[in-house]
């Protein structure tokens, strides 16, 4: 499995901004600039052509005006870009998780199937995705992604992190200002406070949902993108996940 190649692309933390909320912010964006090897504490630079900036939002998201920019940046911090169904499953855990201290996927499986009706998908399309986020966490585990005993508890730091990104891009492609892209950086490190417990935690969520959105179960690519910059941002002294506090 590649590691990552792209050790220059992690900036130390004490290369400003150093701490509080916007650095935390930035650094819940870090796996895409990690993977690149750009900055994961600044805006793109607007002094760059921003043809580029927005060449990247129309062939990856669709987004061709401002006013899309906007939508997709509400759709990410909504957490609705990825969809809310595999949180609705891993909600079902937690709630057996802290009921009984235990579960076991036949259990996890009959208990989504006692989810009231009128969900988005079929409650067997819901059960088949808990055993899917089942291989995916065994895996996770081999991987160092999770700890031996460790489970996601949401996908939605995905969307949260990308929206860092999507305000990157924006500001760089003069879709907004800066105080306006720097407000989607401090809502979206908000959330991830309010979701996660540690960066540990926040990872493991952002790779679940990135690889269920897009991996379907292959391990290629697509995995490895995500698994890369997770062990750089959590092994490497210079990360700012070691030294920009969580909470």
């Amino acid at each position: 499995m590649v590691v990552c190649d792209h050790v220059e692309g992690v900036v130390s933390a004490r290369q400003g901004p150093f701490y509080g909320p916007l650095a935390h912010g930035f650094a819940c964006g870090a796996h895409i600039p990690v993977h690149v090897s750009r900055p994961w504490n600044a805006m793109d630079d607007p002094a760059r052509d921003y043809r580029a900036d927005r060449e990247t939002l129309a062939d990856s998201w669709g987004v061709e005006t401002a006013e899309d920019w906007s939508r997709q940046v509400e759709y990410l911090l909504a957490g609705q870009n990825v969809g809310p169904e595999a949180d609705a499953v891993l909600n079902v855990r937690q709630t057996l998780l802290r009921g009984q201290g235990h579960y076991d996927l036949p259990t996890w499986q009959k208990a989504i199937g006692d989810l009231p009706r009128g969900q988005p998908v079929e409650v067997a399309e819901l059960a088949e995705l808990a055993a899917v986020i089942t291989r995916y966490e065994s895996r996770f585990r081999t991987d160092g992604l999770l700890p031996s005993d460790g489970v996601v508890t949401s996908v939605s730091g995905y969307d949260f992190g990308r929206a860092v990104n999507m305000a990157r891009w924006g500001f760089g492609a003069r879709f907004c200002d800066y105080r306006t892209a720097e407000g989607i950086v401090l809502r979206a490190g908000e959330l991830c406070r309010r979701q996660y417990t540690s960066w540990a935690d926040f990872s493991a969520g952002y790779a679940l949902g990135r690889v269920l959105r897009f991996d379907g179960e292959a391990y290629g690519h697509l995995y490895a993108s995500v698994l890369g910059p997770h062990r750089l941002l959590t092994a490497d002294r210079t990360s700012p996940w070691w030294h920009v506090p969580f909470a």
